[in-house]
């Protein structure tokens, strides 16, 4: 090599020297590889350290937040505990929890104490334990062996559900004690002290008993003294009725109006003061019952036109004559209700008319009726056609009209919205002016709604007043074809006092008019003759009648039995002048022995007699009948004793209407007539 040549040493240490180069060159590049592993590696421990560190860290955070909460929670049950438990021995009342072994968790100072177990029992003590320190120390009132007893109220336990137990402490109180088994098997026991509210109890107990027997004192005192008041009352108005058809110079019909008037205002008086007494005492109960709503309307107008006689106030009812009349409700507190209006009406108009306008209508529950009561008179004020409804209220005070107790409409409107109706004062009739009550009232359906009868075209007598326009307008509506005072199969003439009435000679005339002033002259040439207001059928019935030239039928015999002379005097005089044979009987007995002696069309009872009184003379009566195989005769109960109580009983008994006293002659009159159509 040493004798190799410079070039070639050159060359060869060139050759060294580059593959040095090459093998440092080549390390370094692996040491830099082997260097970025390292720092790597040492970023991925570093990350994963300090990635573990913070969810050491968070743990810790959560760890304290749980702890911290468990801390709140536990003071906020203590509190809630607490105040639990202060609640409890706040509470005037008893109360203890057990477990399902019946083992003591925690009972109020109130529970422990009805036991005598204050000091004694405390958590963990048995019931059995609680019962038998209550049975010897003698906390409650028992009347067995201490030890049947406990054992009792053990076995109590065992009911599903507990039944509820009353014990009376040694001390006088009364505890009822409530108990309640929870799902988990856990007891609830609530002692409840009653003494103050058994105090509170019997304190309106015993006033309640009080105010009732005074109620019932007062009812009978009432009733007693409307019974006493009544009776001598018949006598008073009757004679003064029949005075009234005398021919008297003016001072003595004035006397004998201002008689009446009288009598029939203390008569309303009596009245209210026993509707009032019944409101008051909430018995004013309802007695459904299947009544003639026609006949109703028509005897109370008979009865407002005989409480009213000798003014120049004409009533005229206006009644479909193609309608259902037999409807089911209340019919005395409705007769009550229209009574009170048409007092009102007549009271305050001194001339002219009051309309009772009738309207029914069908619906899903019955007949629906809206009444108008309408009048001539003064009116009454917008403004007052509400308060005029509130007791012991007038229209005017300054009106010297204006007597009475202010208690009709009050009592009026009570039942009739008692009834499920209304009444109100609506605008009035502008044909007529004054004053209109509207009642509305639900009734239930008794007949099929009827069909238009066959008629023949009637003439209406012109010059007749209201009275002749509501019967040609009634006739025109059941399809009549009807003309006033012009050509006519048939003539009628609502007969009108002191008006001409012109009868034709060539067609039946059926003649309406009050039956005691038509004129013997006019009676002679009628075809029929109608006391009015007629009921629709005695018109249908007079103008078939009259078409075929028959005559109406006529009262025959009528049996009377009161025990009263003065009644039966009224009663003799009022229907002696009439095509009656009348049979006057002083007592019941005497009226079954007349009866089986000859039998009447009619029968006019009175209720309270002597011996036999008009209950049992009616029962022998029909049971003699009966016996005959024959049909009732119609009765008609004479009473002074008011009320739904009585109108049953006489329904009942099988009395087809009444009478109370004091009679009046009109309205007894339409009170046969029906009763005789109805048989």
């Amino acid at each position: 090599m040493d004798g190799a040549a410079p070039e070639d040493r050159y060359f060869s240490e060139k050759r060294r020297r580059l593959a040095a180069e090459r093998t440092l060159e080549r390390t370094r590049g692996e040491l830099a590889r082997a260097y970025r592993a390292l720092v790597a590696n040492a970023d991925r421990l570093s990350l994963r350290y300090l990635s573990e560190r913070e969810a050491n860290l968070r743990l810790t955070d959560r760890q304290r937040a749980i702890l911290q909460q468990r801390k709140d929670a536990a003071d906020k049950a203590d509190r809630a505990r607490r105040r639990l438990w202060h609640a409890l021995e706040a509470m005037r009342d008893g109360f203890a929890l057990f477990d399902s072994q019946a083992r003591l968790v925690a009972a109020n100072s109130v529970y422990l104490g009805l036991f005598d177990a204050a000091a004694e029992i405390g958590p963990g003590a048995s019931a059995e334990d609680l019962f038998r320190t209550a049975a010897e120390e003698g906390a409650f009132e028992v009347d067995q062996d201490p030890d049947d007893w406990v054992a009792a109220q053990l076995a109590r336990w065992e009911d599903h559900p507990i039944e509820t137990q009353v014990l009376r402490t040694y001390d006088g109180r009364t505890i009822r004690f409530q108990d309640h088994r929870a799902q988990d098997g856990d007891l609830v026991s609530l002692a409840i002290d009653l003494t103050e509210e058994q105090a509170r109890q019997d304190s309106l107990a015993a006033a309640r008993d009080a105010a009732e027997q005074a109620a019932r004192a007062k009812q009978a005192f009432l009733a007693r003294m409307s019974h006493e008041m009544r009776t001598p009352m018949n006598g008073v108005l009757g004679l003064a009725e029949m005075l009234a058809e005398r021919d008297l110079d003016p001072e003595s019909q004035t006397y004998v109006r201002t008689i009446r008037d009288s009598a029939e205002a203390l008569l309303t008086i009596v009245g209210d003061t026993l509707d009032v007494a019944r409101l008051e005492e909430g018995r004013i109960d309802l007695r459904e019952a299947v009544f003639d709503l026609e006949a109703l309307l028509i005897d109370c107008i008979r009865l407002g036109v005989s409480a009213r006689g000798g003014k120049g106030v004409q009533v005229v009812l206006d009644y479909p004559l193609v309608a259902p009349v037999r409807v089911m409700g209340d019919a005395g507190r409705l007769r009550q209700i229209v009574m009170n209006l048409l007092g009102n009406a007549t009271k305050f108009t001194r001339d002219g008319y009051v309309l009772v306008r009738a309207a029914l209508s069908q619906d899903s529950l019955g007949v629906k009726l809206v009444l108008d009561v309408a009048d001539t008179g003064p009116g009454i004020r917008a403004d007052q056609r509400e308060t005029i409804f509130e007791a012991f209220a007038q229209v005017d005070e300054g009106r010297p009209q204006a007597e009475g107790t202010g208690l009709g409409l009050t009592i009026s409107r009570g039942l009739a919205e008692r009834m499920g109706g209304s009444l109100v004062a609506a605008e009035p009739d502008p044909a007529l002016g004054g004053s209109l009550f509207r009642l509305t009232l639900p009734l239930g359906a008794a007949q099929d709604w009827p069909a238009p009868p066959p008629l023949p075209v009637i003439s209406v007598a012109a010059g007749t007043g209201m009275h002749g326009d509501v019967l040609a307008a009634r006739l025109a509506a059941a399809g009549a074809q009807v003309t006033r005072g012009g050509a006519g199969s048939i003539a009628v003439l609502p007969f009108v006092p002191g008006a001409a009435p012109e009868l034709t000679e060539d067609r039946p005339t059926v003649v309406l008019g009050p039956l005691s002033r038509i004129p013997d002259a006019v009676r002679a040439r009628a075809a029929a003759l109608l006391d009015q207001p007629a009921s629709s059928a005695e018109l249908l019935a007079a103008l078939r009648a009259a078409g075929a030239g028959g005559a109406a039928a006529r009262l025959t015999r009528v049996l009377i039995a009161d025990d009263n002379a003065t009644n039966r005097f009224l009663l003799e005089r009022m229907l002696g002048a009439r095509e009656f044979v009348l049979d006057v009987v002083e007592d019941g007995a005497a009226a079954v022995a007349a009866y089986r002696a000859e039998r009447p069309d009619l029968i006019l009872m009175d209720i309270s007699m002597p011996g036999m009184d008009g209950f049992q003379a009616l029962a022998a009566i029909e049971a003699l009948e009966a016996a005959r195989g024959g049909t009732p005769t119609p009765a008609i109960a004479l009473t002074a004793h008011t009320g739904p109580e009585m109108e049953e009983r006489l329904a009942q008994a099988g009395f087809a209407a009444y009478q109370e006293k004091p009679i009046r002659q009109a309205a007894l009159i339409g009170a046969m007539t029906d009763a005789l159509s109805a048989g």
